[in-house]
Order: structure tokens, then C-alpha cells, then sequence
């Protein structure tokens, strides 16, 4: 089968502006969650939250949120920049001669914009207005005309877009579409986002706490994450360094309810299973979990329920861990992340703790990283995802080095 590397990274969080200072706090088991103050007072102060900080940009205070600007591109291209020159490219379409791909992951793409135009013609009804561009397919096109892309996508699956946009850009290269395929996921904080999370009861007052007894719910986030994609041959002839592999991909329905997921975790366990299968690795080539880990009630106990059922007597035995408590749960991009973080993983051989999680709920025989990061030999990463809808996907990531690459 041919191979996938992964040469490039780039990401953007409420803990940093690369993917090297994102990291190490990871790995240090800070979070960037709190209260936003211009938020304290007002129907949207609903607990803490993380939002994005350029670099050389004052704190934010949360009043973004209120500004009705487009900020979702300028996020993505913030990364995508970044992940285009970690790879060796250039950011434009100067490199006319690639068959370049295109795919992002969102759930609600720029969505300020339309926020504002509604705004305004509730207030002044009589007044025309011109609907101003916004949506999801929007982010990718702009990046699609500025590399000169000959493929674009956008994904829109919920909470697991971003696998599922792997999952794409997987099959793309696989298939010999794309030379090289730019995958990124983005997400910001909007009065219709932070409203919808507390009206239906997931949004939790208090810090994320994944998988802990006294779980209630997420701390809501925004980010963006890319990461560029080639298949290994293409890589080596350019004389590009391969950081890790995108070795499979796998998705799932649970066709269970709108919005809470089948409670026993079929239907996420399924999407593991896939994945396993399609990047053709046994369950014991598996050395660490990136679980979804929202800390909510009912999240939480599914996944478990489902990595019970896919590993069986393994489960207790296999580290498992969520960045949500670090960077939030930011919905589209939450999975890129994942892969970011899965790649220095592979690289340093340490897991990031679970920030938040203090006393594992009982029920879930797992072991989870928590108190401090854990140095182990990791070679084969699982991350799943689950979202609204019933939606799951899984991706598998390899390490470089295991199938014989030291560069």
C-alpha cells in the first residue's frame, strides 16, 4: 500500500502560535481555559473558555466574540502557513507544477459575518442589505485560489470533521489526485456556538475535567490546525524529512440519537475498528489512545465503553489521554490538533497529561495519563472523534522511524 507522510505542521491555540510552544505546554499540563472578561455579565459568560491570542497581540478579553469580523480565515492561514513552510512549500501558487489538494475541516466556517448581518436587519428591518460571503465552503476556496490548488473540499461533520477531512485527504493521495494535500481544521468562538453548547447543557461552568468522576461538561475553544500530506515517494524525491505517517482511516454512524451519542460506543468503536483495518495493523500494534475526551457525562462514558470493547482485556493496559482540558474543545479543529500533537509524540516519545483529570470516574478501566507527562516507546497512535448526529471517525498515525526512516 502506498504510504502517506506527513511533512508538515502548523497550528494556532489559545496556549500558543507554534506547534513547538504548543507543545511543551502541553506537556507542562497547562491550560488555557478561563473567563473571558468582556464576557462577565452577559447571557455568554457560561464558564471558562479558551480564545486564540495572535502572537504580539494584547491577551484577548473575549469581545472578538462581538465583533461580527471574519476571524476563522485569518486563524487557518495562520497555520497554514505555518505547516507549508515546516514542509518545505511556499505559501502561494508558485509551485504551479503540483497537483495540490485542498481540504478543510469546520463545523461552522466564518460565521461572524452572517451573525452580523442578521443582527442588523433584526434591528433595522427596513433598511437592504447585501448577504456578506460566510459559511464553510468559503475558508476552503480562499486557500484552494492562493495555492492554486486543483482540489478543494470542505468537511462539515460535526465534532469529527477533522478526521474526517483526513480521512479525504487520505484517499486523495491513495488514489494519485493530489501530489500533496494541505488538511486543516478550524473553528472560532461566536455567540451562536457558546449559546448553542449551553442550550443544550454541555457547556460545564467550572474547568474541563475529561473523564473524572466529577465531569459536566466542555470548555468550549477555538484553533486552528494544519498538517501537509504526500505520499512517501514524493516526499523522498523532493528531499523532504517525513515526520510520521498517516497510516488509515475509518468512519462510523450511530443512526442513535440527534445529538447524544449510542451510550454503549458501538458506533465509535466501529470507526477504531475501521481504521485499524485500513491501515492493515493488528490491535496490539496500538501504543497510545488520543481519545475525543470532551468531559461530558455522557462522552466520557461512552469512549470508554468503546475502547472496552475494541481492546478488550488490553483496554487497562494502553495509555489514553484528551488535550480538551489544555486547549478546549474546539469542534473542527479539535482533531488536526490531535495529529500535531500525535507527531510530536512520535517524536519525542512523550505523552502530554490530561489536564483537568484529577480522580478517574471508576467505571472506566483505562489508564489515563494524568499528573505529569509519561515518557514511553510509541510507535502506532489511535485518535478517535465523535460528533453531533451520531458522527464518528478514527485516523491511525505511525512514527516515522518504525518503518525505517531517520531523517
Amino acid at each position: 500500500m502506498t504510504r502517506i507522510a506527513i511533512t508538515g505542521l502548523g497550528a494556532l491555540t489559545g496556549l500558543g502560535g507554534s506547534v513547538r510552544e504548543i507543545f511543551a505546554q502541553l506537556l507542562e499540563g497547562r491550560t488555557a481555559a478561563r473567563r473571558l472578561p468582556a464576557l462577565v455579565g452577559t447571557p455568554l459568560d457560561v464558564g471558562p473558555l479558551v480564545a486564540v491570542t495572535f502572537p504580539g497581540e494584547a491577551q484577548s478579553d473575549g469581545s472578538s466574540l462581538f465583533s461580527g469580523q471574519p476571524r476563522a480565515g485569518r486563524l487557518l492561514q495562520w497555520a497554514a502557513v505555518d505547516a507549508l513552510r515546516d514542509a518545505g512549500l511556499a505559501a502561494d501558487s508558485s509551485q504551479s507544477s503540483l497537483r495540490i489538494g485542498v481540504c478543510v475541516a469546520t463545523t461552522l466556517g466564518e460565521k461572524a459575518p452572517w451573525l452580523a448581518g442578521v443582527e442588523s436587519l433584526v434591528r433595522q428591518p427596513s433598511l437592504p442589505i447585501s448577504s456578506p460571503q460566510f459559511g464553510c465552503a468559503l475558508l476552503a476556496a480562499q486557500l484552494a485560489q492562493q495555492l492554486g490548488a486543483q482540489r478543494q473540499r470542505v468537511v462539515s461533520t460535526a465534532c469529527c470533521s477533522s478526521n474526517s477531512a483526513l480521512a479525504v485527504s487520505l484517499t486523495w493521495l491513495r488514489s494519485g489526485l493530489c501530489d500533496v494535500v494541505l488538511c486543516g481544521g478550524v473553528d472560532v468562538l461566536t455567540p451562536f456556538v457558546v449559546s448553542g453548547f449551553r442550550s443544550l447543557r454541555a457547556q460545564s461552568a467550572e474547568p474541563c475535567r475529561p473523564f473524572d468522576r466529577r465531569r459536566s461538561g466542555v470548555n468550549l475553544g477555538e484553533a486552528a490546525a494544519c498538517v501537509v500530506l504526500e505520499q512517501e515517494s514524493h516526499a523522498r524525491a523532493r528531499g523532504q524529512r517525513i515526520l510520521a505517517y498517516l497510516a488509515g482511516a475509518g468512519l462510523s454512524q450511530d443512526a442513535h440519537h440527534m445529538t447524544a451519542p449510542d451510550p454503549q460506543g458501538r458506533g465509535a468503536m466501529l470507526a477504531m475498528q475501521r481504521a485499524l483495518s485500513d491501515a492493515g495493523f493488528p490491535l496490539e500494534a496500538v501504543d497510545f489512545v488520543s481519545s475525543h475526551g470532551t468531559g461530558t457525562p455522557f462522552n466520557d462514558q461512552m469512549e470508554a465503553r468503546a475502547l472496552g470493547l475494541l481492546f478488550g482485556e488490553r483496554a487497562p493496559h494502553i495509555p489514553v489521554n484528551s488535550i480538551k482540558g489544555a486547549v478546549g474543545h474546539t469542534l473542527g479543529a479539535g482533531g488536526l490538533l490531535e495529529a500535531v500533537m500525535a507527531v510530536q509524540i512520535l517524536a519525542t516519545q512523550q505523552i502530554p497529561p490530561t489536564v483537568g483529570l484529577e480522580e478517574p470516574d471508576p467505571a472506566f478501566a483505562l489508564d489515563f495519563v494524568m499528573g505529569g507527562p509519561r515518557t514511553t516507546e510509541v510507535r502506532c497512535i489511535l485518535s478517535s472523534a465523535s460528533g453531533f448526529g451520531g458522527e464518528n471517525a478514527a485516523v491511525v498515525f505511525r512514527s516515522a522511524s518504525s518503518v525505517g526512516d531517520k531523517t
